[in-house]
């Protein structure tokens, strides 16, 4: 064997060697970013959770404009577009809310199809069990339901609606997303008065979206998070959001009515998102 054929061979295992390596380095970097939370995948756990925040404040509006009824008084919470019907039981009543083919409420927000809400007395309190009829916000198609459950005074003498999600988002791209999850809804301001306009929410909870690939995303409130009614964007709070094994943390900033938020990585790396405005062009 001579040294020139040696050190060919020598030089072809090299190359074989370097071949092996970048390879097993660049699976490596493809699990890595397959594990990865992108922007787009923390911008929906959002949209999620912002679309089903849209059916809350419709309910919430119902059950305004129910205590307004109970008292006589004909003002009106809701949009001019839309049609409320009052079916009365023996120990509730059954309202259905029908936006029609498309009626745009306060937020600028456009609802389609039929929201039918079931409220039922429970001593001081009432719960309530929502369903959906040919129901969507923006063209985001929603099916399935959700209940909540009020009390007039919590430990801090603040009314307070435990809400719980069990709905099929079909986002207008086609895209469906499951959302499931409990949230605890304390209005902080606003209580005393009649306008929507000035009510402060902390919320505290958690959900998961899993969409149509069967990926999971898990959702952990672990600074309560602070929606105003005047603002289109929750201003502060911190969510921890769990996707496989991989944890971040998405911050929605210090009080200011922005679209601004970070993400966070396990690693420190901090990201800046911009939150989509929602209302429809």
């Amino acid at each position: 064997m001579t040294l020139r054929f040696v050190k060919r061979n020598l030089c072809y295992l090299a190359f074989l060697g370097l071949l092996v390596f970048t390879s097993c380095e660049s699976n490596s970097n493809e699990e890595l970013l397959n594990n990865d939370l992108t922007t787009e995948e923390a911008l929906k756990v959002v949209l999620a959770d912002d679309i089903s925040s849209d059916v809350d404040d419709v309910i919430e509006d119902d059950s305004v404009e129910s205590e307004l009824a109970s008292r006589g008084t004909t003002t009106s919470n809701h949009p001019s577009c839309l049609e409320r019907t009052v079916e009365n039981t023996t120990n509730g009543k059954i309202v259905t809310l029908d936006f029609g083919a498309g009626c745009e409420g306060k937020k600028g927000r456009v609802f389609a199809g039929k929201i039918i809400i079931e409220y039922v007395r429970e001593n001081d309190s009432f719960s309530k069990t929502v369903s959906f009829e040919n129901f969507s916000v923006n063209g985001n198609a929603i099916e399935g339901g959700m209940s909540a459950t009020k009390v007039k005074e919590n430990t801090n003498g603040n009314p307070e609606r435990t809400h719980t999600v069990d709905i099929t988002i079909t986002l207008e791209s086609g895209e469906t997303i499951v959302k499931k999850g409990e949230k605890v809804k304390e209005k902080i301001a606003g209580a005393d008065t009649k306008d929507r306009g000035d009510d402060v929410f902390l919320i505290s909870g958690f959900w998961e979206s899993v969409n149509k690939n069967g990926d999971a995303k898990k959702a952990q409130i672990t600074t309560s998070l602070r929606r105003e009614y005047a603002c289109k964007y929750i201003v502060s709070g911190v969510v921890e959001l769990t996707k496989g094994t991989s944890k971040y943390v998405l911050d929605f900033g210090d009080g200011s009515c922005d679209n601004l938020a970070t993400i966070t990585d396990e690693a420190g790396r901090v990201k800046e998102i911009t939150l989509k405005n929602r209302k429809r062009k």
